[in-house]
């Protein structure tokens, strides 16, 4: 059943909603009338029909503008079912909190009388036409909740998940990938919005950024072209199950060539999401580049003076207050590649497969300051965890075992002169002199310059994006390229790709 005719059954049946987070209210439900004390309302849950999803187009905004791009729309008062007007096609829509009980919505300027609640609908007449509106300059299928949630706004797109699929595939594969690759992108992304679905945790299903999934909405559909909706429609319902539970279908650009288990990044773990040796990822450097992209998904460099190191530290203290680097002077900072046990959270004595970093740690004259696994990238804006941090100042030192020691900070190291002598490196001058295979070179005594070079870019874990690309190109159709990101080969069976 679509929402609409879900939407108009509420005529005739009680209305069922589902308030979140009230601390004190009274409900009567009489018909489709629902009484209750909105100032205690914290988010409505509006039950729709098993493939159409709650996408979050704006929230907490003080004001909202729509209008009809094509088709046939009505707007109407949800909780009572009374139609506010039936030419919505007719200018712009402005809608606005009324203290934190209700909406006030004007037609070009002019105020429109008649609601009597705190949820509007604009809903679509009937699904024949290709139904189109516009908010905030970008045009969406589909019908839209607005909320007054106590004294704001929140927007929420009512989609069928196909249509939905429309304006996400394209948005978020590669333009100009292999057929296979669109496809494969359809039913992950499908598998990934059902799944958020089926385990709600607000009053939405998703969002539309990468903190989700992007969603353009119809004007990345018409922009994408015809293969986008092709490969949405030649894999209709197709999502993917592990055990006879839909996975989370995590994706990501680039994993750098190898991608890895969820444990070592975030801090759950599946069996389903296990780092896997994807070469395939190389591709992002074979094609056309324009101002690095996409070679910079696959390799990347990040370097930072100290001062601008410095610049970076104050900026993130500014905007963590709660997870402040105050260590004094940096002497070095410090990578670890410990994997993690599944099962206990401990390290182990082992590196993560892909050789991503679990821990960086800013060692300074005062202390040490520790992130872990994905919380690394934002401390430097850094595409991946999978990769090593040089110094200017680093040298390899002989030691007395007959192997060598890496050193990065060496203002407090000593050595023996033409006399024989321990002394301080170059007395307490900054730098001191190397004599090496390029003759004599002069090195920091701590460093003045670092370098990040990694590959890949996102979390690294399920499909990579780049990698499909590659697989597609060599071949493999979406089936195969699915179950090698998400380890069909290890779990005999278990994991299927199948309809909804």
């Amino acid at each position: 059943m679509n929402l609409q005719g879900s939407l108009d059954k509420l005529n005739s049946k009680p209305l069922k909603i589902v308030v979140m987070g009230i601390a004190s209210m009274l409900i009567i439900i009489l018909g489709a009338v629902l009484f209750l004390n909105p100032l205690f309302v914290s988010g409505a849950q509006i039950s729709c029909p098993p493939t159409t999803l709650r996408v979050a187009l704006g929230l907490n905004l003080s004001s909202t503008e729509f209008s009809v791009f094509e088709g046939k729309y009505e707007l109407v008062d949800y909780i009572t079912q009374r139609v506010i007007s039936t030419d919505v096609g007719n200018g712009v829509w402005m809608v606005a909190p009324a203290g934190n009980s209700n909406i006030q919505i004007y037609n070009n300027g002019n105020s429109i009388n008649g609601l009597g609640s705190f949820i509007l609908i604009l809903r679509q007449k009937d699904n024949l036409n290709n139904n189109v509106f516009q908010y905030m300059n970008k045009r969406y299928r589909g019908n839209i909740v607005i909320e007054n949630l106590n004294g704001r706004l929140q927007i929420i797109n009512f989609v069928d998940v196909e249509k939905y699929l429309y304006g996400v595939v394209g948005s978020e594969m590669i333009p100009g990938a292999p057929e296979e690759a669109y496809k494969s992108q359809a039913v992950v992304s499908r598998t990934y919005a059902l799944y958020h679905k089926e385990h709600p945790q607000l009053n939405y299903d998703v969002g539309i950024s990468t903190q989700w999934q992007v969603y353009g909405g119809y004007d990345s559909e018409v922009s994408k072209g015809t293969l986008v909706k092709k490969a949405v429609d030649d894999t209709y319902g197709q999502v993917v199950y592990y055990d006879n539970s839909l996975i989370q279908a995590f994706f990501h650009s680039n994993s750098g060539g190898y991608t890895e288990s969820c444990e070592n990044v975030w801090y759950s773990n599946f069996p389903y999401i296990q780092p896997v040796y994807t070469p395939e990822d190389a591709c992002a450097i074979q094609v056309p580049q324009s101002g690095g992209w996409p070679g910079n998904t696959y390799s990347w460099e990040k370097s930072f003076t100290r001062d601008a190191l410095m610049d970076k530290i104050k900026n993130w203290n500014n905007k963590h207050s709660d997870n402040i680097i105050n260590v004094g002077e940096i002497q070095e900072i410090s990578v670890s590649r410990l994997a993690v046990d599944p099962q206990t959270r401990e390290d182990l004595s082992t590196e993560t497969e892909s050789g991503r970093a679990t821990q960086l740690d800013f060692i300074g004259t005062r202390g040490v300051k520790s992130f872990e696994r994905d919380g690394i990238r934002p401390v430097f804006g850094l595409r991946s965890t999978l990769f090593e941090v040089i110094y200017d100042s680093t040298v390899k030192v002989w030691n007395a075992f007959g192997s060598q020691d890496v050193l990065s900070c060496t203002k407090n190291s000593y050595g023996i002169d033409t006399d024989k002598m321990v002394t301080k490196l170059n007395g307490n001058e900054t730098y001191y002199y190397v004599l090496g295979n390029d003759g004599i070179t002069t090195v920091p005594k701590t460093f003045t310059k670092v370098i990040f070079k990694g590959k890949g870019n996102g979390h690294g874990l399920g499909m990579s994006q780049w990698g499909a690309y590659g697989m597609a190109l060599k071949g493999n159709d979406y089936k195969k390229i699915i179950e090698h990101f998400y380890n069909q080969d290890k779990y005999d069976g278990k994991l299927e790709i199948r309809q909804y």
